[in-house]
Order: C-alpha cells, then sequence, then structure tokens
C-alpha cells in the first residue's frame, strides 16, 4: 500500500514560462544552448546545489564561462524568479491527495528555494516534507537522498512514488524499489499516478 507521494520540483510542480530551463536561461543571455547545458552539467552546479557555493557566486561562474559581462547578472535574477510559474492545478492536485497520503516534496535545488517559495512560489498546504539538496547535501541521483526522504516520511520503499521529469532520477529511486514515474506532461502523469494508488 502506498503511503507517501515523492514530488520533483523544477519540470513537475514549478515549469518555466515557455521553452527549457536551458534554452528559456540562453535565449535570456544571448548565449549558445550548448554553453548553457555545459555548465549546468557542471561540478559547479552540484556545489550550487548542495549550498556550497552562494547564488552570485554562481551567477559570476556562469557568466564568466559564457564569456558575458558581469553586467548581465541581473538578468539571471529576474530569470530564476519570473520566468518561472507554479502548475495550479498540479498543487491542486497534489494538495487533493494529501488527505489519503504523506506529501513530499524531493528536489535538486540552491538555498533559495525557501525565500522563493514564500514570495513567488507559493506552495502552501501542498508538502508535509521538503527535501531539498541545499540541506542534506546530497544530490538525485545520489541513492542517499532517497533514503533520507525514506526516513522522513516513516515510510518503505515499497510505500512511496517517486515523480521525476528526469528519468535518471527515477531509476535510481526504482533501484532502490520505490515506484517511479517518469513525467512527461500532466496527464500522463496523474493517470499513472491514479493507476499506482489504486492497484
Amino acid at each position: 500500500m502506498i503511503k507517501t507521494i515523492m514530488w520533483d520540483f523544477a519540470g513537475v510542480v514549478l515549469h518555466t514560462v515557455h521553452g527549457t530551463f536551458n534554452s528559456l536561461l540562453a535565449e535570456r543571455l544571448g548565449a549558445p544552448i550548448s554553453a548553457v547545458e555545459r555548465v549546468f552539467n557542471s561540478p559547479m552546479n552540484d556545489r550550487w546545489d548542495i549550498d556550497e557555493i552562494d547564488d552570485n557566486t554562481f551567477y559570476h561562474y556562469l557568466l564568466d564561462e559564457l564569456h558575458l559581462p558581469h553586467e548581465k547578472i541581473s538578468i539571471i535574477q529576474r530569470f530564476v524568479v519570473k520566468d518561472f510559474y507554479v502548475d495550479d492545478d498540479i498543487l491542486a492536485y497534489i494538495k487533493s491527495l494529501r488527505e489519503k497520503y504523506t506529501s513530499l516534496l524531493l528536489t535538486n535545488f540552491p538555498a533559495h528555494i525557501h525565500d522563493f517559495m514564500k514570495t513567488d512560489w507559493v506552495v502552501d498546504g501542498a508538502f508535509d516534507h521538503i527535501i531539498a539538496s541545499c540541506d542534506v547535501k546530497h544530490i538525485k541521483p545520489n541513492r542517499e537522498i532517497y533514503r533520507i526522504a525514506m526516513q522522513s516520511a516513516n515510510s518503505s520503499a515499497e510505500e512511496c512514488v517517486f515523480i521525476d521529469d528526469r528519468e535518471i532520477n527515477v531509476r535510481a529511486a526504482e533501484s532502490l524499489g520505490i515506484h517511479g514515474i517518469h513525467f512527461k506532461k500532466k496527464t500522463q502523469m496523474i493517470q499513472e499516478l491514479e493507476h499506482i494508488l489504486s492497484a
């Protein structure tokens, strides 16, 4: 029996106003998407996600790697807040499930997530637990972050479902025995989740 539903944040609950994270940031900065992707696949991005470096340090690193002037930091600062929105339909769906299931947010995210979720990305009443990489110092698909999430929810792997838009993260969860859903679109995710919950 499922007890806990674990939700990824960016790409599942939080979405860009158009395109993908990398394509939209490349558009805003006037930079090649391949260069943006390279930076966000770098160890520096991991250090940002586990709060070893702060936002400004990462933003300046990003601009240096893209060979852009540091004056463009204001574009990045606006992008990381204003170019995203919380999907209200998914948020309402998550809240509706909390009557029966523990709801847990499991995300790779820098420390600013906590401030932004109080202002621009309000998700009040949606999650019982928030497990963020910046707090636990582990990054999906590292197995330890899933173990921390299960411990927080007091649930075994078989009692959990994990939803993420990155397949590598879903497969890591499944390797521990967690039920996994690779998010592609809203209707597909809900259909797969309802099937698991009704089994």
